[in-house]
């Protein structure tokens, strides 16, 4: 998937112009975005496992394979388990459009919209756990749907590596393209840190998808309530994270919440 540029936060410290130390700033940030980047990864495979389990065979969070599956029973007359794809594709394109909706508004403060998007990704999932088994799947997976999609479009970048923490095709094609050219030796050690960054994400994507594959098959009514656990924690460390921005950017001896500074 070939991504644009996006007015939305990216989870990367800001570098300023004219600054000659910007890049080398820029990959120090990488270690931390890459652990928040594997978690929401871990979420976006347990999401899709879970949704296409537990509701009917249909993605939330692959698109493509709703659009393949819609086209393969329409073909053959289907109807009524052609449509059944359309819903999650629309919700995804809302939740996209949401979310850049919310990107676009002025931001005071670093990570502001993409803390934003998390919690109403943790509300929405917290929610499922607890009543999505009583919900048709018509309602449940398009709810997933529109949660990956502002998950995906508010964080999708790691310093200067592009991401996909609902899908793998993108994570998967850029990591083997890091591989092949570090082998090359071309731009070796920038591409080896991006064949590491984008085969772990895709890493724990894939364990994500076997933990949902798992968990769902035992116990499917509370089948999200791990999924839960893992957004939770995605959370707390773009908080943490969000913290760690603000602190380095006052200036020394400064209070944090006055604007002041300390006199020594």
């Amino acid at each position: 998937m070939q991504e644009d540029a996006s007015t939305l936060p990216q989870l990367q410290v800001p570098s300023n112009r004219g600054d000659s130390n910007a890049p080398s700033k820029e990959l120090q940030d990488v270690p931390g975005l890459l652990v928040i980047a594997c978690v929401f990864a871990m979420a976006g495979g347990y999401m899709d496992a879970y949704a296409y389990l537990a509701h009917g065979h249909v993605f939330a969070n692959a698109q493509t394979g709703n659009v393949v599956l819609f086209s393969v029973f329409a073909s053959g007359g289907q109807w009524a388990q052609a449509v059944r794809h359309l819903p999650p594709i629309a919700a995804f394109a809302l939740g996209v459009a949401a979310a850049k909706l919310l990107g676009v508004r002025p931001q005071k403060r670093a990570f502001h919209a993409t803390l934003i998007c998390q919690a109403f990704e943790l509300v929405t999932l917290a929610v499922l756990a607890v009543v999505g088994a009583r919900l048709p799947d018509a309602c449940v997976v398009p709810m997933i749907s529109f949660v990956a999609a502002i998950q995906f479009t508010s964080f999708r970048s790691i310093g200067p590596w592009s991401f996909n923490s609902a899908m793998i095709t993108a994570n998967l094609r850029q990591a083997i393209s890091g591989l092949v050219q570090w082998t090359a030796g071309r731009e070796a050690t920038e591409n080896r840190d991006k064949a590491i960054a984008l085969s772990l994400i895709s890493l724990f994507f894939l364990l994500g998808a076997l933990c949902g594959g798992f968990y769902t098959r035992l116990e499917e009514k509370h089948a999200l309530a791990p999924c839960v656990a893992i957004v939770a924690a995605g959370f707390l460390l773009t908080w943490r994270k969000r913290g760690m921005h603000i602190h380095s950017m006052l200036p020394p001896g400064a209070v944090v919440g006055t604007g002041a500074s300390q006199d020594h």
